[in-house]
């Protein structure tokens, strides 16, 4: 199929493949942008749900750790009720963009995700190292000693709220694993982050509007050090002006049109080597 891609962008692709040919650890943050093309709303920017609806209370944690037992109630009865955000979710699938991703991994060009997003559809299309720095809204997690579970795995009782953490001799309470407003990020998602970033000799945004940190933080850590920044957005963002090369596709035309690029300069590459 014809590519649909303008030649600037191609050229923009073709250089990126080579970034990622010659990088050994190269590291990606992937944001809203990746989520949107799944059919999932965002949260900011146009048409977002805090845009129109406003955003959420800044003292959610709060609200939940003061009485978890009617925070629980509450989640209950939303989701008899229905949430439109929370069926976009359940209804997703990924797309190509989380494919080629995965598929990079396979390759040996990627080595991890950080995820601003909690959806769990990297992990559905494949991909195995993988922070996902916001939690996963289809996961469950002990605010004690951080234990988490695929929410298929953790049963409610409605009549034993909250529920209580399963690992043994922990007395936590269990909420759900999406990170909330006013609680910390966990130490153990933070510390993996930065560590990446810290190895990454290639920095790799897509789909991040790049607002919010701290995740917004770690391309601009690695941009400082002199590390190649990639920007995959068919938006501008705060880090276009840091970025080496900027590729303004969104992800499921970009990404699989970078995994064709990189076969193509190891094929041309390897048979070079053999004349």
């Amino acid at each position: 199929m014809e590519s649909v891609l303008d030649d600037a962008t191609q050229t923009a692709i073709r250089n990126a493949a080579a970034v990622l040919l010659r990088s050994r650890h190269t590291v990606v943050l992937a944001g809203a942008g990746m989520s949107k093309e799944s059919g999932i709303p965002t949260f900011r920017g146009e048409g977002g749900i805090w845009t129109t609806q406003g955003e959420p209370p800044l003292n959610q944690y709060e609200t939940f750790a003061a009485d978890p037992k009617r925070w629980w109630e509450r989640r209950l009865a939303e989701a008899r009720a229905g949430n439109p955000f929370g069926a976009s979710i359940e209804a997703a699938e990924p797309n190509d963009g989380h494919r080629a991703l995965a598929e990079l991994e396979g390759m040996g060009r990627l080595a991890h995700v950080i995820s601003q997003n909690i959806d769990n559809l990297h992990r559905r299309a494949g991909q195995r190292s993988l922070t996902e720095i916001h939690g996963n809204r289809l996961w469950m997690r002990c605010v004690r000693c951080g234990t988490r579970w695929p929410r298929e795995e953790f049963p409610v009782d409605e009549a034993d709220l909250p529920p209580r953490c399963a690992t043994p001799g922990c007395p936590g309470i269990v909420k759900g694993d999406t990170v909330m407003f006013g609680e910390p990020i966990l130490p153990f998602a933070l510390a993996r982050c930065e560590a990446e970033t810290g190895l990454a000799d290639c920095f790799m945004t897509v789909g991040t509007s790049a607002v919010v940190y701290p995740a917004a933080a770690f391309p601009i850590e690695a941009a400082r050090r002199g590390v190649p920044l990639i920007e995959v957005n068919p938006e501008e963002t705060p880090l276009t002006a840091l970025a080496d090369i900027v590729v303004r596709a969104a992800s499921g035309e970009a990404l699989p049109a970078l995994v064709a690029a990189i076969q193509e300069q190891q094929a041309a590459a390897h048979g070079e080597g053999t004349r």
